[in-house]
């Protein structure tokens, strides 16, 4: 298999995908029920996550033909990788993601794409390729160099993509723009997330330290709560926030970005459903201007 495969064929997704993760408020936890609502409100693809994963995969094939959605990735932990490979390509996917990994200092950003080029490499043998999906906090630095330009300059473009959650990109202080024009050619897919406001780059969250419950749950105090619903607010409504979505698209599309998925957080208005409608209304809409 060409070890070019992506730079001779980018697998663009037409249209405007979904990650599932959107539908979890709490109240839309079925993955059946939440494929045949993302195909009734347009959107042309999804990106799968870990529940969604508990759907054998070749029903999950079926379910997404009879649907009309096509599948553009996953996100599961760094571990899970090689453990989904295979429902990956049941499916046909052509990429295989990282939500998060927290790095704690500099040693083990390092650490971590040296994984990544593992894994990239394992995935690539199997026509897929790894991709690592950004918050706020790899815009922030160890020393001189900021996380997110570690992990870039330390893998293989040809094994190892990024895909770039505009919205907090933006909330971190980064225009989105310039930032596919630094890294051109190593952003494969973009979360289309808005952000109302520039919160900086977070520290990443120490799970080891945090309380776990009986169940192995983290306990989070009042004061986390309440930061991590702060943050969660910013996800503002479509066409609402910092970024020019028209104007990232027609950047991304110039660099090789083959899908763009929008990602909800936070229902900043009646229901979560009715929030990822206006979503796909409103950058169909900006599209079409």
């Amino acid at each position: 298999m060409s070890t070019n495969l992506f730079q001779e064929n980018p697998a663009r997704v037409e249209g405007i995908c979904l990650q599932m993760y959107s539908f979890m408020d709490g109240n839309n936890n079925d993955t059946r029920e939440n494929l045949k609502a993302a195909a009734r409100m347009g959107y042309d693809g999804v990106e799968l996550f870990g529940m969604n994963l508990e759907v054998p995969a070749e029903e999950m094939k079926q379910l997404l033909e009879e649907y009309g959605l096509t599948p553009v990735s996953m996100h599961v932990n760094a571990d899970q990788i090689l453990t989904y490979l295979p429902y990956a390509k049941t499916l046909g996917m052509r990429f295989i993601g990282i939500g998060m990994h927290p790095m704690m200092n500099e040693a083990e950003v390092h650490a971590f794409a040296a994984k990544l080029n593992e894994l990239g490499e394992a995935c690539g043998r199997e026509g897929l390729m790894v991709t690592y999906h950004n918050h706020t906090q790899e815009f922030g630095s160890y020393g001189e160099k900021r996380i997110i330009d570690i992990l870039m300059e330390e893998t293989n473009p040809e094994h190892v993509g990024f895909e770039l959650d505009a919205g907090w990109c933006a909330a971190a202080g980064v225009d989105p723009i310039a930032f596919v024009k630094e890294k051109s050619g190593r952003i494969r897919l973009i979360h289309i997330k808005e952000s109302s406001e520039a919160i900086g780059p977070q520290p990443f969250m120490d799970w080891e330290s945090i309380e776990k419950d009986e169940n192995g749950r983290p306990v989070f105090t009042p004061e986390m709560t309440a930061e991590m619903e702060r943050q969660k607010k910013i996800n503002c409504g479509a066409g609402e926030g910092l970024v020019d979505w028209k104007a990232l698209k027609e950047t991304a599309d110039a660099q090789g970005c083959a899908a763009y998925i929008v990602e909800r957080e936070y229902s900043y208005q009646g229901t979560r459903l009715e929030c990822l409608q206006a979503d796909i209304d409103q950058y169909r809409k900006q599209l079409a201007d």
